[in-house]
């Protein structure tokens, strides 16, 4: 590969911690193989800048020909949950000239054939013409378009995780409803930690020595099962080291079906971690293992989707018919790609480090939501730019951002409604996709694509204006856009679900007989969406706002009553620890207070 030369971006190492979160960075990086490849099909400069998440192997003997890239990545999963993935970060993969997934190892003068099945079903990255939108891969590794470098890849042993006849909870490594809790991944990391450690230490020595200017780390962790256990304790190790370099950490949780069908152990499980993942990682009072903290979930785990007088909960992106963690890490990954523009395009020089300044608005307001759409253009959200006798004129939507029906959240629990104290504290708008204002005039169009700052004017108007009356101004707001459009190939990325916005007239707004809501509401979803195939739009929301607030407080709540009830029958806390998760909690939901 051929990339950029960009001296104003610093280098990113990026952290990945849990089966899902996996599942997430798969995507994640081959969304960026992609990005590389459509810039070097079109002949055209680098919209995203590729350098500050690759690494190569450049070195004074390497020829031209023997330079590889690969992702600047420290990987943390279960050795099971691998699939294909060999040692070296190279996938057994599937091929025409290797429809069997055989192995051929060179002995002596002889060449030995030694039959050698792949775990899972590894994608063949030769044929793109395969289609699998709609298959549910049982492994990361089956789907994934780069190589990995194996010095980054840490494969935990399955023998680690010892409680009781438990293992590592399947291909999932432990999800919600499998049993397993954060203390017990916190605990399997600190009972082995020169053990641990040493796997993945010098290693990360060795990828901070090859940057020239480390901004930081971004972080996709897990905080189902164990997983928030072990995030804690590398983010920990990670901060006593480099206490210098910015953290960001995006918290995911997996699709659950034994939740949307309300199992209280299920739930309890899930709340219980998310809490103590939050008390622990998520800063507070200046405290924290990272700068910043953005929670993720692909279901609505605390109660069923309905409506209400104040306004609607927004069905999740996971909410779609396929609810696999192929199709939902995508969903989720996406999103991601885009609203981290803010520091990765080309058109700016921010940092990560700026990324988290510009969000975080006191030490005591370190945690962001996300939402996110896949329009076919923006004229669906209401919003023209066209040419009149007047000359050119725009048109906006009447709804803010943040309540807009086309807007999916993925953060928790938000109840996006206007009112006297909705408006963000801050925010970051990206945007990204060629066609993403395809119904103007052509003489606009070439007007806008011709010049980068336009499309943003138009958007800061758009949201002065339909945030107005909705309570204090934003303090700090960039809007980030570029041309390049989102295009992935079938092979290796699903099809995406836009839902439409005719959604919110065929709600049921009965707000009693939760459960039958929330069949109903599922359903009438899944009927009303469109099914689009390779959307080259998307755009994404990062917002600091009182909207998160529910989402603690219910964390709060629920985590007293799992403890105090003693619901959860493996669990040993202390009254110390009990009062500290409390005291956490409480701390940050106030300071989300409207």
């Amino acid at each position: 590969m051929n990339y950029s030369n960009n001296e104003d971006k610093q280098e990113l190492i990026t952290i990945q911690i849990g089966n899902f979160s996996n599942f997430i960075g798969a995507h994640f990086w081959n969304i960026q193989e992609e990005n590389y490849q459509y810039s070097k099909r079109e002949q055209s400069q680098y919209e995203i800048e590729p350098e500050m998440l690759f690494r190569s192997n450049i070195n004074s003997e390497t020829l031209d020909k023997d330079i590889k890239y690969t992702p600047r990545l420290l990987l943390f999963d279960f050795k099971s949950n691998f699939g294909s993935m060999n040692s070296d970060g190279k996938v057994l993969k599937q091929t025409s000239k290797n429809i069997d997934n055989n192995d051929l190892f060179n002995s002596g003068s002889n060449v030995n054939k030694i039959i050698k099945q792949s775990t899972g079903k590894p994608i063949d990255r030769e044929n793109t013409s395969v289609d699998n939108s709609n298959v549910d891969f049982e492994y990361w590794s089956d789907y994934l378009n780069v190589d990995y470098n194996g010095r980054g890849l840490i494969s935990i042993p399955d023998s680690l995780l010892n409680i009781g006849s438990q293992g590592s909870g399947g291909n999932s490594g432990g999800s919600g409803g499998s049993g397993l809790t954060y203390d017990d991944g916190f605990d399997m990391f600190e009972s082995n930690y020169e053990y641990v450690t040493d796997l993945y230490q010098d290693n990360l020595r060795r990828m901070i020595e090859e940057c020239d200017s480390l901004s930081g780390f971004q972080c996709l962790i897990d905080t189902d099962g164990i997983w928030g256990g072990v995030s804690t304790s590398v983010l920990s190790h990670i901060q006593d080291e480099y206490s210098s370099k910015v953290i960001s950490t995006f918290a995911s949780t997996d699709y659950n079906h034994q939740i949307d069908q309300g199992n209280e152990e299920s739930i309890d499980e899930r709340i219980y971690n998310s809490s103590k993942t939050i008390q622990s990682i998520a800063p507070s009072s200046g405290t924290g293992l990272t700068d910043l903290f953005i929670p993720l979930s692909c279901q609505r785990w605390w109660s069923p989707i309905t409506t209400s007088s104040k306004g609607i909960l927004l069905p999740p992106l996971g909410n779609s018919i396929n609810k696999s963690k192929y199709q939902t890490s995508a969903e989720i990954a996406a999103s991601i790609d885009t609203a981290t523009l803010y520091y990765r395009s080309n058109y700016t020089s921010q940092t990560l480090a700026s990324f988290v300044s510009h969000l975080t608005s006191s030490p005591s307001r370190k945690l962001c939501v996300l939402s996110t759409s896949f329009p076919n253009t923006l004229q669906e959200f209401g919003f023209t730019y066209s040419s009149s006798k007047y000359g050119r004129e725009p048109t906006f939507p009447n709804q803010p951002l943040y309540s807009h029906p086309l807007m999916n959240y993925l953060s928790p629990r938000i109840q996006p409604t206007p009112s006297s104290h909705s408006n963000p504290l801050t925010e970051i708008i990206s945007l990204r996709g060629l066609d993403i204002f395809k119904s103007i005039d052509d003489d606009d169009r070439i007007e806008l694509l011709n010049n980068y700052d336009k499309i943003s004017s138009l958007f800061k108007i758009y949201l002065s204006n339909s945030y107005n009356g909705h309570g204090r101004s934003v303090l700090n707001r960039s809007i980030v856009n570029i041309v390049q459009p989102f295009i992935m190939k079938k092979n290796h990325f699903p099809v995406l679900l836009n839902k439409n916005k005719n959604n919110n007239n065929n709600n049921n707004n009965n707000e009693n007989n939760n459960n039958n809501n929330n069949n109903n509401n599922n359903n009438l979803i899944e009927e009303n969406q469109e099914i689009i195939e390779n959307p080259k739009t998307v755009l994404t929301h990062l917002q600091n706002t009182n909207l998160i607030h529910p989402f603690i407080q219910y964390l709060n709540q629920g985590y007293k009553q799992i403890v105090q009830s003693k619901r959860m029958k493996r669990l040993t806390i202390d009254q110390d620890s009990f009062a500290e998760t409390i005291e956490i909690l409480n701390y940050l939901s106030d300071s989300y207070q409207e």
